[in-house]
Order: structure tokens, then C-alpha cells, then sequence
């Protein structure tokens, strides 16, 4: 009944197109219409196709003609995302007769599928109809699989669902070449297998249509997640109306997945201007920094930012947070952000031992500062972009170190393996001694200690 219903709205949207003046304005879908309504849905196919698909145009009337006959089987399989694609297509323009058809076919496919349905349909609608896609299955171990399509790859692990989008780094013209999966094992054992996904694409520049460019994206599979890990691209460069053939390209001529001798996974760009060797983050490493990520937005969001302190009052020393950069600069604050300790120092750097430094003999170099504020404070003092301060609120009360010890402690670089040259930084003080700028002290047992990463810009 569907298909009827279907066929006779066709017949009076072709009265329309193929009548005397309308035909001699329209593309050359036309001569696709006439063999569709004498029922050649072979020859209308030839014709509509190429023109529907083609994702540098955008015909209208071969857009919705062929969304027809996919959504009924005439002439092709029967292929309702498609179907679905080409009406959205065909709807860009609703000032015809045709558009305003589509629009209420691409609605009712909206809304009598469900959102799968509906992101692999505007997936295809942005990326093109002749992508190459092959959608497959992973098999990853017992109860663990990922069925991967080109809108999301869908993980199951120990009984659990999750779809994850995949589709955000391709652009309209994208041709895909096969997904590939790789197991590496890893661990100074190597008794933990790690699973990773490569997506190769060719993708049209964006200055010209007859260049392309080979992308590389890397993704792994962890548990029921898909973590992207990195993109590396364009790898070649390709001239013509089309990217060469999808048996032309060996990835591992570019990209080689391996394990390095400490039993860490790792990818290596073979050819310039990449060629380089990089690490890759453990699921461990992930979760801490999205763990600490995730501690620092709660932080934030229990500070009573409205509220107002005595800049007079005593400091606390007490702090909740740290972060660092540059050779060795640190800074801590209080839970509601209305303190923080500065240390800025060029006498020392890396050293192989935690090192003692007496403050007072150390006076070149090493600077210690405590700041009580008026009110709470979103504090980098590594950025050189820094908001000014509130004329409504007083300024802080400085106090600085004078006296006490020092004790720095800064490990060998490579704790961050995405950022190889930062190096874990411990200061503790203890018997400090402060001063204010009205010459009060006060001393401080200790004791106080922050931990930060140091070698970069910026919190």
C-alpha cells in the first residue's frame, strides 16, 4: 500500500516536471523521469544515479526520484537509509513541488525509525553517498565486540551497550578504505592486549576538488569505549576527479602500530614531514587526568564565588590544588580559592636527588609568595593572558618567605606520555618563616607541600 501511495504522488509530481515548459528548465534528470514513467526503472536508474549521488551537485529532482525508487526496490535494492539521505537532499530547496514532497518523505523516515536510524541518515546526507564505507564487525575477545557503520561503532563488553559517533573527522566527498584492527600485547609482560582501530580516508581539499589527501585517524577500544588516540594526515596527496584505488594504498608504507621495549604501545609516521615515534597513553594515564579534570570542575563549582574576606587575615597555607609550568614554577591554592602560594625559581632544575634548600641563604633565584585575596579567584599565573584585577576588591595581602626549608623533588621527564618533556615537581616547606609587608611574621611548622607537572604553559 506504501509503495502505491508512493507511486501515485510520483505520477503527479512527474505531470507536473514533464510538462512542456518545466522540462526544457530541468537538468538533465529528465530524461530519468521520462523512463520512469514509462515504467524502465533499469534505464531511470542509469540515469538518476549518477546525478543523485554525485556529492558536488545537487539535483533535486534525480535526488528525489532515486530516493523513490530505493525506497521502493524498483530497479536497485531496496535501501531505505539512502532513501532517507536523498529525500533530506531533495528538501534543501522546499520552494518547488518536489522539495515540499521530500521534506514530508524525509519526515516521516525521521520520525518511524528511531535515532539510529536517523544518525546514519544525516551522516550519509553530510559525507556523501559515494564513500566506500564497508561497515564490519570486530570480534575482540569473549562477550567482546565492536559492529562498526559509518555514522558510530557500537561496543558490547561483559554484557554491556555502548554507541559511540565516530563520523566527526570527515568532511563531504570522504572515500574510505577499509577499517583495520590490530591487537598489540602489552605490559613489561606483555600479558595485556590492547585493541586498536585505523580509519584511512581520502579526502577532497578544500581549495580544489580535484586534489585529495590520504588521512589517518587512530582509535582504541577500551572495555565498552572508544578512546580516539591520534590523526596524522595528509599522508599523500592525490591529483584526478577521483583518489587512487582503494588496493593502491598500503598503510603500513606511512603508519607502522608496534611495542616499544618497555612493553608500551606506540605508532610510528614513517615518511616526512611526520616521521616521528610516539607513545601511546595507557587507559591508566587517561583515566587520571580525566579523573583530576573531573575533581577540579567539582571544586569549582562548590566555591561561593559572591563571597567577600578580610585581605587582613591570617594565612592558611592549606591547599587544595597545584599546578606548574616553565622550568620550575609552581603555584597551590586553597579550596575556595581565596589564597595561593607562588614559587618561582631558575637556581634549580632536574636534579637526580631531592635537593634542601635553606630560603634564607637562598635569596637569588628562589622566590616564595603567599597571597591572601578579598575574594575567591581563578588563579594561572603561568598564563601571560591574565584577567585584571577588580577595582571593587582590595588587592591581596602579600606574604613572603623569608626564612625556613625548601625541599624540591622533580622527576626525569616522560610522566605524560603526550607531553614527554614535563616532569613531576614535589616542593615541601617546612619552618617557614612569612612576612607581610608591615613587617608582621609568622611561622609555619609545616608541612606544606604541592605536586605539579612543570615544563609547559599554562593550567
Amino acid at each position: 500500500m506504501a509503495g502505491e501511495t508512493l507511486m501515485h504522488r510520483w505520477k503527479l509530481l512527474m505531470a507536473i516536471l514533464l510538462s512542456g515548459a518545466v522540462v526544457e528548465a530541468q537538468s538533465p534528470a529528465a530524461d530519468g523521469v521520462v523512463a520512469l514513467a514509462r515504467g524502465d526503472y533499469q534505464r531511470a536508474v542509469e540515469i538518476l544515479k549518477p546525478l543523485a549521488e554525485d556529492w558536488r551537485t545537487n539535483d533535486q529532482t534525480a535526488q528525489f526520484f532515486m530516493a523513490g525508487l530505493y525506497d521502493t526496490g524498483r530497479g536497485v535494492p531496496a535501501d531505505a537509509t539512502r532513501a532517507c539521505a536523498l529525500y533530506m537532499r531533495a528538501s534543501n530547496n522546499q520552494g518547488t513541488a518536489v522539495g515540499r514532497e521530500a521534506f514530508r518523505l524525509a519526515a516521516i523516515a525521521a520520525t518511524s525509525r528511531g535515532e539510529e536510524f536517523n544518525q546514519e541518515c544525516q551522516v550519509l546526507v553530510s559525507i556523501g553517498f559515494n564513500n566506500q564505507f564497508e561497515p564490519v564487525t570486530f570480534d575482540l575477545g569473549p562477550g567482546h565486540f565492536v559492529v562498526w557503520t559509518l555514522a558510530a561503532a557500537t561496543v558490547t563488553y561483559e554484557g554491556r551497550t555502548n554507541r559511540v559517533q565516530t563520523w566527526s573527522l570527515t568532511v563531504p566527498g570522504s572515500r574510505f578504505l577499509p577499517l583495520r584492527e590490530t591487537d598489540l600485547a602489552t605490559g613489561r609482560t606483555r600479558s595485556e592486549t590492547r585493541h586498536f582501530v585505523e580509519m584511512l580516508m581520502w579526502q577532497p581539499a578544500e581549495t580544489s576538488q580535484q586534489q585529495w589527501r590520504l588521512m589517518w585517524h587512530l582509535y582504541e577500544v577500551v572495555r565498552d569505549q572508544i578512546v580516539g588516540v591520534d590523526s596524522l594526515g595528509p599522508l599523500v596527496t592525490s591529483e584526478g576527479d577521483a583518489p587512487p584505488p582503494r588496493d593502491a594504498v598500503n598503510v603500513r608504507d606511512y603508519v607502522e602500530l608496534g611495542v616499544d621495549a618497555e612493553g608500551r604501545a606506540e605508532w610510528t609516521a614513517l615518511k616526512p614531514p611526520f616521521a616521528k615515534t610516539q607513545v601511546i597513553e595507557s587507559d591508566a594515564e587517561r583515566r587520571e587526568i580525566r579523573d583530576a579534570s573531573l575533581a577540579r570542575e567539582r571544586a569549582l563549582k562548590a566555591v561561593d564565588w559572591k563571597k567577600r574576606l578580610d585581605v587582613g587575615r591570617t594565612p592558611t597555607l592549606a591547599y587544595a590544588d597545584a599546578e606548574g609550568c616553565g622550568n620550575l614554577e609552581m603555584y597551590g591554592w586553597s579550596a575556595d580559592q581565596a589564597e595561593a602560594l607562588l614559587l618561582r625559581t631558575s637556581a634549580i632544575g632536574s636534579t637526580p636527588q631531592p635537593m634542601a634548600v635553606d630560603i634564607a641563604r637562598q635569596s637569588a633565584g628562589l622566590s616564595i609568595d603567599v597571597y591572601v585575596y578579598a575574594a575567591p579567584q581563578r588563579f594561572d599565573f603561568c598564563s601571560d593572558a591574565r584577567v585584571g584585577p577588580d577595582p571593587n576588591v582590595p588587592a591581596p595581602e602579600t606574604w613572603h618567605a623569608v626564612a625556613g626549608v625548601i625541599t624540591i623533588d622533580v622527576s626525569p621527564p616522560g610522566v605524560r606520555t603526550r607531553m614527554p618533556h614535563l616532569r613531576r615537581a614535589t616542593v615541601t616547606l617546612t619552618n617557614v618563616v612569612l612576612r607581610n609587608p608591615a613587617g608582621k611574621t609568622l611561622n609555619v611548622a609545616g608541612p606544606v607541600r604541592l605536586s605539579a607537572f612543570v615544563g609547559s604553559v599554562g593550567r
